[in-house]
This record gives C-alpha cells, sequence and structure tokens, in this order.
C-alpha cells in the first residue's frame, strides 16, 4: 500500500509548527505529538553523536525533528513490516513494566508502540516502524531485514 511521498515546501529549519498528520486526530493531541517529536529527535541526534554518524553534529535538534516528522507524514499510520496498525495512543506511556507483571505481557502491550528507525544507519533518514519492528530489525537496512526474514520463513515453514 504504497502512499504519494509527502515533501514539504518550507524550509526544515525555518518551520515552526508541526501539525498533527489526519490519522492521528482524534488518537492522540497535538501537544502530545510535539513531546513525542522532541524526546524521538534529541534521543536520535545524541544516539547519532555517540555512534560517530557524520551527520548527527552537523543538523541539529529542529532538522532531527523535521526529519521524523515527514516519515510520520509518509506512512507513519502502518508498520511498513507487518502491516499493522501503530498505536499511536501508547506514546504517552511510560515504557517500564509494572512491577508485579510479567516481562511478556509488557513486550506485548508495547509491540505496536510506533519507533523511529533509521533507514539506513548511514544516511540521515528515517523511517516510522513498530517498537518490535525496530527492534528486531536492530541495525540493519530494510532490505537486510526483509531478507532475513524471508529466510526465517523458509527454515521455520510458511
Amino acid at each position: 500500500m504504497k502512499r504519494k511521498k509527502v515533501v514539504l515546501k518550507t524550509d526544515p529549519l525555518k518551520y515552526p509548527k508541526y501539525l498533527l498528520p489526519p490519522f492521528l486526530q482524534g488518537v492522540i493531541s497535538l501537544a502530545d505529538y510535539r513531546k513525542w517529536l522532541e524526546r524521538e529527535g534529541r534521543q536520535l541526534n545524541q544516539g547519532d553523536i555517540k555512534l560517530n554518524r557524520p551527520y548527527a553534529k552537523e543538523n541539529s535538534i529542529s532538522a532531527y525533528k523535521q526529519k521524523i516528522h515527514l516519515a510520520v507524514l509518509n506512512g507513519g499510520e502502518f508498520d511498513p513490516y507487518t502491516g499493522e496498525k501503530l498505536r499511536w495512543d501508547l506514546i504517552t506511556h511510560k515504557n517500564a513494566p509494572a512491577s508485579d507483571g510479567y516481562i511478556n505481557d509488557y513486550l506485548n502491550e508495547f509491540s505496536l508502540r510506533p519507533a523511529v528507525d533509521h533507514s539506513n544507519p548511514k544516511e540521515f533518514e528515517f523511517e516510522i516502524c513498530s517498537w518490535i519492528s525496530n527492534e528486531s530489525k536492530s541495525s540493519m537496512v530494510p532490505d537486510e531485514f526483509v531478507d532475513f526474514c524471508r529466510r526465517v520463513v523458509r527454515f521455520r515453514g510458511a
């Protein structure tokens, strides 16, 4: 299910407001979306700096937020690997298991929480996928991950 790619016609560093994508209206608030963008942009930038990725120091947190927002607009409603609808309502929940709960219950509950992933760690581009796809994909580029999944299915039987 390919969608037409969205391109913002404003300078990413001067784009003052991030509007709530239509598919998120009534699901989360604009304030929660902007907090999520800020948190994700900051975390990705800091992580990329620690990993010495060349684009990390060249781009501000605002540039990261712009790239993440574009990724949301260009496919943030569904996980690109499983096609499942992402659970945007979970972005306001703390990402920690209850002390009396089982870790598997926790992992299952948050598996469809939206996560920002590098499309390719060598490039300053992102995609939105489920938390579980992001964790499973790790540092692979999309084609490597899909190839890995095919090998698993081929070995285990479809």
